[in-house]
């Protein structure tokens, strides 16, 4: 068996937006997996241009000592293009994702939480000396508020800015149904705990079949499966694509042969 034969035949539905959700298709048809894509939402700006520009401007002249980026969403709307030799602001990422796209964009990153979650990285900034600096957290406006509650106890003047929030997309209503209603579907990946919430609301409030496998990329966004009621339920160990695409290989491998369709 060749490493691109581990999910044969499956059939697995990715819910990523539609700009996002090339990678994670692209790392199951590599595995012999059928990725069925279907965006269940969508980012909706919440600043105009202008103040987008205004505050990437701002960590470019170190308005903040620290910027602490929880999705590349963030990163892509608000971090401008750096070229000098020292960046002005330090640059914090709760994980690789997030991280390589400030890298793409020529910013260094410190060091990474053990796990890419809020709980983890709030662990990993309270290692530093936080007491009177000043630290700029742009993000969903659905975020938890773990993060800032856990800096500004820490002694950090932290600015919350909220950069945009995630809407269903409603055109994905249709294919949605028809596609959780085909047989032969083996299992459901949600990225993001937004994911979860978007896809309920297409779903209108409809329970997903119980044998379907439900794969999360980490415990927060587990979380919010089960509180939607999903049960089957299968959590990346390391919470970013390529865990996740693991955790399936290993839980799902391959269709056997006898019940692949000719």
């Amino acid at each position: 068996m060749t490493p691109a034969e581990t999910l044969l035949g499956r059939r697995i539905l990715v819910t990523r937006t539609s700009d996002q959700a090339d990678e994670l298709v692209e790392m199951l048809s590599s595995r012999g997996a059928e990725a069925l894509s279907v965006p269940v939402m969508r980012l909706e700006p919440l600043l105009k241009p202008e103040q987008f520009r205004e505050l990437g401007e701002g960590i470019a002249t170190r308005n903040w000592d620290d910027v602490v980026f929880t999705s590349a969403n963030a990163v892509r709307l608000v971090l401008p293009r750096f070229a000098g030799s020292t960046p002005a602001a330090r640059l914090f990422a709760i994980g690789p994702g997030t991280a390589a796209a400030a890298v793409e964009l020529g910013w260094s990153v410190e060091s990474l939480p053990e796990s890419f979650i809020a709980e983890s990285l709030a662990e990993r900034l309270l290692s530093e000396r936080l007491a009177g600096r000043r630290l700029l957290l742009p993000r969903a406006a659905e975020a938890r508020a773990v993060l800032p509650e856990a800096l500004q106890k820490a002694g950090a003047e932290v600015e919350v800015v909220a950069l945009y929030r995630m809407r269903p997309v409603q055109r994905s209503r249709e294919q949605l149904a028809r596609v959780l209603s085909e047989p032969g579907l083996d299992c459901v990946t949600f990225a993001s705990a937004s994911a979860v919430v978007c896809f309920q609301e297409l779903a209108e409030g409809r329970a997903i079949p119980e044998q379907l496998l439900v794969a999360c990329i980490g415990p927060i966004t587990a979380e919010a499966a089960r509180l939607a009621g999903m049960a089957a339920l299968l959590v990346a160990r390391e919470h970013t694509l390529l865990g996740l695409v693991s955790a399936l290989e290993l839980h799902l491998g391959r269709l056997p042969e006898n019940e692949r369709h000719s």
